[in-house]
């Protein structure tokens, strides 16, 4: 893997302009709860100078084969209602988010502590700081790509749908080694946990599509929780 062809970004966090609305629709909290702003607002002030939020895409010739993806000279089986969403592409790009380490151990050592609820909320609020990251990069690629004349499609994952997770091997080795300073697991978890990967199509007549959830058997998608409240 050449790494000339990888785009990084590292993305402050005052920039993912988190509120605690973002948290709250995910973590589905009740008009009875005591606010949690200040929380969040201490939380996200201490994470400022230590979170490492990045992220990073390559660009390949990809083409759709019925259920299939060629990326490169890589083959993705994705399933037909993900590949369905990918028609017309003729570049993919291949991407890599994740919120760091920092939000998940602090999450860890509170519930430790036995504030479950704050625990709780800290790993909702990693989950928002990835998506949110990942929207700015992919706010950014759809700038490029229009300025070749060129859509994007919406961002699917291994996991999505039929789409088997162990195919975020495939995905990963268009990465160098522990890029972005994340790492795949046997299993294929990734670590931190905090972290998005998949494929964006681009070309000149692909569409952008809603997330379709009563399609979709993924119960841990960020996506099917807010549309499902």
């Amino acid at each position: 893997m050449q790494k000339e062809k990888i785009k990084h970004y590292q993305i402050p966090i005052r920039d993912l302009d988190i509120s605690m609305s973002d948290v709250e629709e995910i973590a589905h909290m009740g008009d009875d709860m005591p606010s949690y702003q200040a929380f969040l607002d201490e939380e996200l002030k201490q994470l400022e100078g230590v979170a490492s939020v990045q992220g990073g895409y390559s660009i390949e010739d990809a083409c759709v084969k019925g259920d299939h993806l060629l990326v490169g000279e890589v083959e993705f089986i994705t399933g037909k209602a993900v590949s369905h969403h990918y028609r017309n592409m003729n570049r993919a790009v291949v991407f890599i988010c994740t919120a760091g380490e920092e939000i998940s151990n602090r999450s860890k050592a509170l519930t430790e502590q036995g504030e479950l609820v704050e625990g709780y909320l800290l790993d909702v609020l990693g989950s928002v700081m990835v998506e949110k990251a990942m929207d700015i990069i992919q706010d950014a690629l759809q700038n490029d790509m229009a300025e070749q004349g060129l859509k994007i499609t919406n961002r699917y994952s291994p996991g999505y749908c039929d789409w088997n997770v162990n195919e975020q091997k495939e995905l990963f080795s268009f990465f160098p080694e522990q890029f972005c300073k994340v790492s795949l697991s046997e299993s294929c978890l990734m670590n931190p946990v905090k972290t998005v990967s998949g494929i964006i199509g681009v070309g000149e007549n692909v569409k952008f599509h809603k997330h379709v959830c009563h399609a979709c058997s993924s119960v841990n998608c960020l996506y099917r929780n807010e549309n499902n409240k």
